[in-house]
């Protein structure tokens, strides 16, 4: 069961210069009960028109950023960055997720699709596994069966399914950053303007983290999150321009699938370095050592296989097979910090594997509006407001007013 903590947003200092536009020029605007619902009837009114065949749900339920779900046409709207007053990168963000709904994958195809890939890539990384030399892929073989549907509702029965879901977290986590350049350009122009703010802000955060060395530009995160914003048009990645992926050729293809190809082939080289880190890394930890019935099985299993399970090279995506030891440590802590930032939360299950109720017995936290408020902010779909003219003798053209009806029915 997942913990949950109630929280009442404050009445603070709203960033919301753009939504203020749509209230009506408001310059000093607060959290508050009746902003909260203007704000959810505006985002409403958005997945209205923005995907006008689903009966999209816009709701206040979680921690970290805005999330979708295009598998269960959901959107979330995070509380977080509502209690610091966030409100335009808010509106930006669920945006940006309502457009997944309408042009992305859903989830469950999206990893099916990677699969092949996730398999070609670890095939090329040579480990040492019970005395012999073996593919990662192979290595994984031995410690049970692996499917896109058991990824996705994360219920491998698998001895390494934590290394399994990070790693595979890591390849979607790289198209979504692709994806992202894709749909974000098939934005409306009247909406553009929270887009173009919140795409500031994180590149701002980018460069801070690049520029006091606490992201690496060639890691697997930083070679990804600089190509996202050169596609951007915000800094350079000479990756990007040595294999001709353009924002174009990603905004011109007739199905997301693609551009996998290009882009899977484009990082290959430093995806099979952050594989040789990230098993290296799992290596080490208690869930890599099984007791000594299972190094019984597995032992034998291998002995007993014609295929030796060696690590092989992959012409098309020009891998060499390399050693894991040979690959760069993995920075986990780095990791957090570039899936908190700029991760999408509609895969939060698969990017928090080393946090997973198998390591811990604890699920993340979510947070949950109190009920309190969350019926003060419904309340407001009960008030009608009629304008009303009534003649006085004294005053020819009549007096004009405002009346508030509270509909206990509604």
């Amino acid at each position: 069961m997942s913990n949950s903590v109630e929280v009442e947003l404050k009445a603070v200092k709203a960033d919301a210069e753009l939504m203020s536009a749509w209230l009506g020029g408001m310059e000093d605007t607060f959290i508050t009960p009746k902003l909260l619902f203007d704000l959810q009837t505006l985002l409403r009114h958005y997945a209205d028109f923005l995907v006008p065949n689903k009966d999209v749900s816009v709701d206040y339920k979680y921690e970290g950023t805005p999330c979708a779900s295009v598998d269960k046409d959901q959107v979330f709207i995070p509380l977080s960055m509502l209690q610091e007053g966030r409100v335009d990168e808010t509106i930006s963000a669920v945006i940006h997720e309502l457009h997944h709904i309408k042009y992305s994958y859903k989830e469950s195809d999206i990893c099916a699709r990677i699969m092949p890939y996730f398999e070609r890539i670890l095939k090329t990384v040579e480990v040492e596994h019970y005395g012999k030399k073996m593919s990662i892929w192979y290595a994984l073989k031995t410690g049970g069966e692996i499917t896109p549907l058991g990824i996705v509702e994360r219920k491998l029965q698998h001895q390494y399914s934590s290394f399994v879901y990070q790693y595979f977290g890591d390849l979607f986590l790289l198209l979504n950053a692709i994806e992202d350049v894709r749909i974000d350009e098939m934005q409306p122009k009247n909406l553009l303007k929270y887009r173009f703010k919140q795409e500031k802000l994180a590149f701002d955060k980018f460069k801070t983290a690049v520029e006091s060395g606490e992201l690496d530009t060639d890691s697997l995160f930083g070679s990804f999150l600089t190509a996202l914003f050169h596609l951007k048009g915000l800094g350079h990645s000479q990756l990007v321009v040595d294999n001709n992926i353009t924002k174009d050729r990603i905004v011109a293809v007739e199905e997301p699938s693609q551009y996998y190809e290009p882009t899977f082939s484009a990082f290959a080289k430093v995806l099979q370095d952050h594989a040789g880190g990230l098993w290296e890394k799992f290596k080490e930890q208690s869930e890599m050592a099984d007791n000594a019935i299972s190094d019984f099985l597995v032992a034998d299993s291998i002995e007993e296989s014609e295929d030796g399970g060696e690590a092989t090279e992959d012409g098309e995506l020009a891998l060499q097979p390399k050693k894991s030891s040979d690959c760069s440590p993995f920075d986990d802590e780095l990791a957090d910090q570039v899936r908190n930032t700029f991760g999408e939360d509609d895969i939060r299950d698969l990017l928090n594997a080393m946090n997973d109720d198998e390591n811990n017995g604890e699920e993340p936290t979510e947070l949950l509006m109190n009920p309190q408020q969350w019926a003060e902010i419904q309340a407001f779909k009960a008030l009608k407001h009629i304008p009303c003219r009534e003649s006085v003798h004294h005053l020819p053209h009549g007096v004009n007013y405002d009346t508030l009806i509270l509909d206990c029915y509604a």
